[in-house]
This record gives structure tokens, sequence and C-alpha cells, in this order.
């Protein structure tokens, strides 16, 4: 099982983050995954926050930030890599039971970030929330189906074991896509704050 890791925020981290994303981050806790210049790559969400007395789950626990990542998997995604992945799930067993403990982990590794005394009044006034924040897998999937590229491929560069998440590394690699750092010039400009 793993942790999530790398906890720690550097100053100027959320401004980083926000330009990346575009938009402010909700609930950042840390980086897990930095690039060679860096900059975050994947961060570490709370997955559980209270508005109103009412608990809301978010399941993505790590979320890739890199935008030159974010849009070399989007374009994946746009040529059906998505199908083909859950295709490749259907009829291999070893791959299907890896993704599988994938989801797991995933999960284990949320519920450790929710301290005990949170965790135990959801589960007494909120089993419903309870069992999404401890069964839901990677990014929130219930099922067999593969919901997101960015949110497996996030989890795998955040140390995880991701059948998903390698085999998008490896559609990358054949692509010449460098993971470990931002190659492209304009993209840089929303990881950089000059």
């Amino acid at each position: 099982m793993s942790e999530p890791v790398g906890m720690q925020l550097e100053h100027d981290d959320l401004q980083k983050i926000t330009r990346q994303l575009g938009r402010e981050p909700r609930a950042v806790l840390g980086v897990a995954k930095r690039c060679e210049a860096g900059h975050p790559q994947v961060i570490v969400t709370y997955p559980l926050i209270w508005e109103k007395g009412h608990p809301h789950i978010f399941p993505t626990l790590y979320w890739l930030t890199c935008p030159a990542l974010n849009q070399a998997i989007g374009r994946f995604e746009t040529e059906g890599w998505i199908g083909r992945l859950q295709e490749q799930l259907a009829t291999d067993v070893t791959l299907s039971s890896a993704w599988q403990a994938a989801h797991a982990d995933y999960a284990r590794a949320r519920v450790l970030l929710v301290p005990p005394k949170e965790l135990a009044q959801l589960r007494e006034e909120y089993p419903g929330q309870a069992k999404v924040l401890e069964e839901a897998g990677v990014g929130g999937i219930r099922g067999a189906g593969i919901k997101c590229l960015h949110t497996n491929f996030a989890h795998s560069l955040a140390k995880a074991t991701n059948p998903i998440g390698e085999l998008v590394a490896e559609l990358l690699a054949q692509g010449d896509t460098v993971i470990d750092f931002c190659y492209d010039d304009e993209l840089e400009r929303f990881c950089s704050l000059d």
C-alpha cells in the first residue's frame, strides 16, 4: 500500500499550481511529484470538505497539474485510448488484477488522510459518503471502466503502482514526451512565476 507522498508545499507552489490549472486549486495538501525544474507536476488534495454541516467527498486524491503532460494525455483521450485500454483490461487478467489493486491502494491512501475522529463521524452520520471515501478507486471510479487517463497517470507519478498510468507513460515515451521536464517553452510559462 502506498501513502500520499511529498506533503510539503514551497512558498510559491499554490501560485504556480493556479497558473498551471487556470484556476485556484482546492484543498491542496502537498506536491507528490515535481519535474526536474522543480515545478509541481502532481498534487495531493484533501478528500473531504464539510459545507453547511454536510460532507462532500472529492475522490480524486492525485491531480496532474503539469500543462505539458495534461495536453499530451488529453490528445490520447481524444484519440480513443480510454476505449483501447478498457478493451485490454477486459482481455488481460493480469492487467485487470493489477488495476483493481491500484484502486484499492488509492482508496486506502485517501482514507489515511482523514483523521480518525472525522472518519468515525462520517461513518456514523453519513455511511453512504463514507463508502465512497473508502471504496471509490482512482479518480472516484466505481466499477470496471476507466474514467480518465490523467488521474491514473498522476497516481503512478506519485510513486504508486498503477498499470494504466504506466501504460500512459509508455505512450508518452513513444511520442518522445519527456515526463520529468517541461519541454515546451509555451507551456513552461504556466509553471514559472518569472
